[in-house]
C-alpha cells in the first residue's frame, strides 16, 4: 500500500515537472518575441518621422 502511495505521488511530481518545463519554454520563446515587435514598431515610427522631416526640409 505505501509503495503505491509513493509511485503515485512521485507520478504526480513528475506531471507538474512536466508541466513547470513547458511553461517556462513557452514563456521563454514568447518575451523576445513580444519585445522585438515592440522594437519594430518603434524604428518604423522612427522613420517615418525621420521621412517626414526630409520632406519638409526639401
Amino acid at each position: 500500500m505505501e509503495l503505491i502511495l509513493m509511485l503515485v505521488a512521485g507520478f504526480i511530481v513528475l506531471i507538474i515537472a512536466v508541466i513547470s518545463v513547458f511553461g517556462m519554454v513557452t514563456k521563454r520563446v514568447s518575451v523576445p518575441t513580444e519585445d522585438l515587435q515592440e522594437e519594430i514598431t518603434n524604428l518604423k515610427k522612427r522613420v517615418n518621422e525621420l521621412e517626414d522631416e526630409k520632406k519638409n526640409n526639401t
